[in-house]
């Protein structure tokens, strides 16, 4: 038997659903949309996989095709694929990461779990996501891109995945928090300019949660802001540091979260909108 070398994680969804998922759109079960993540396997050189983004697409489509079981009654597309090494369930991870580690998105295994006493109704497995738009994806699978490269020691495997994180599109220089040793093997450091992003100087940014909500002291209901003061850095009260270790810092202690890991720019906002969706370089 060949032994499996990578997984391949595929994103797709309704058609009709494609221009709101490539303009970071929420995908609604209001408007009864969905995204679906699934995974395949390949045991063909990495080489070929990474420089061949449509022959990977074409290795997902075939399971997809296989799934009449799933009962979706209109046309669908693959919007992403990502490739990682071989290990079952990394669906899972993605959807868990984005269900419950990271944010709150409904999802068909909790919707299951409420109508399972209702014996009319079938079970549309547990791989489709709602209320999701294509960053919170790539943010989840960005994440584990990074565990796999922290907690491998072997040069030649972090090359390997070094290639796999390319092919996500997924920046090894982003601004989510290092781990002390990614510090250590140096596989990270922060990228987005923001000197492109401010249009003024002392330029400030809101906390936000998942939600999208003002985030606010619970003493004297004050929204938490930070200035910047350039080199990618922030003053937020009386304290200077990058986004990540402060929208950690105050997401813990005014929101309730309880989050390890965080990209701090998916919750800075500066004019109503994130900072990832304002990279500019």
């Amino acid at each position: 038997m060949i032994k499996k070398q990578f997984t391949i994680v595929y994103i797709f969804g309704p058609t009709q659903c494609e221009e709101k998922y490539f303009n970071d759109e929420i995908i609604s079960l209001e408007a009864n949309e969905w995204i679906k993540i699934g995974e395949t396997s390949s045991n063909e050189d990495l080489d070929c996989l990474v420089a061949d983004y449509d022959r990977v697409k074409d290795i997902a489509m075939a399971r997809i095709k296989s799934e009449s079981r799933t009962g979706i009654p209109f046309p669908s597309k693959i919007f992403d694929v990502f490739i990682f090494p071989f290990l079952s369930k990394t669906d899972d991870k993605i959807r868990n990461r984005l269900c419950y580690d990271l944010y709150e998105i409904d999802n068909s295994k909790k919707k299951n779990k409420e109508h399972r006493e209702d014996k009319y109704v079938i079970n549309a497995g547990n791989e489709f996501v709602y209320n999701v738009q294509r960053s919170k994806i790539k943010y989840a699978v960005q994440s584990i891109d990074h565990d796999y490269i922290a907690n491998e020691d072997n040069d030649e495997k972090i090359k390997q995945l070094i290639q796999m994180c390319q092919f996500n599109d997924i920046n090894l220089n982003s601004d989510a928090e290092e781990t002390e040793k990614e510090k250590e093997k140096g596989t990270r450091r922060a990228n987005l300019d923001l000197d492109k992003i401010f249009e003024e100087a002392d330029a400030i940014v809101v906390l936000k949660n998942s939600k999208g909500e003002e985030v606010h002291d619970a003493e004297n209901g004050e929204t938490i802001t930070a200035k910047y003061i350039g080199d990618n850095k922030f003053e937020c009260r009386g304290e200077i540091a990058r986004t990540s270790p402060l929208a950690k810092k105050y997401l813990n202690l005014y929101a309730g979260m309880n989050l390890t890991t965080v990209n701090g720019n998916e919750y800075w906002y500066y004019k109503g909108q994130k900072l990832t969706s304002l990279r500019k370089n």
